[in-house]
């Protein structure tokens, strides 16, 4: 997928039962392999590979890992079903 349009693969929900979050946070490891683009162009890659789309993101850039994803700042409101289908 690599060089292809990942953005076709972001849409917004449609119930196709095929829309995924998207989530993003800190990683200490090298900045190539971690920062937040290339990220985002891994989960892209993902979701399209099983013929999915990315309706909405989780940005936690200040939130490391090991923190409980139902408190981490906006992925918890997902999880919590305060944020949408």
């Amino acid at each position: 997928m690599r060089g292809t349009d990942l953005d076709v693969f972001e849409r917004p929900y449609d119930g196709c039962g095929r829309c995924l979050l998207g989530v993003r946070r800190l990683s200490r490891m090298k900045l190539a392999t971690s920062s937040p683009e290339r990220q985002r162009e891994d989960i892209l890659t993902a979701a399209s590979s099983v013929g999915s789309h990315i309706t909405g993101w989780a940005d936690d850039g200040e939130v490391s890992g090991a923190t409980d994803p139902m408190t981490r700042p906006k992925l918890g409101p997902w999880l919590r079903d305060e944020r949408g289908p």
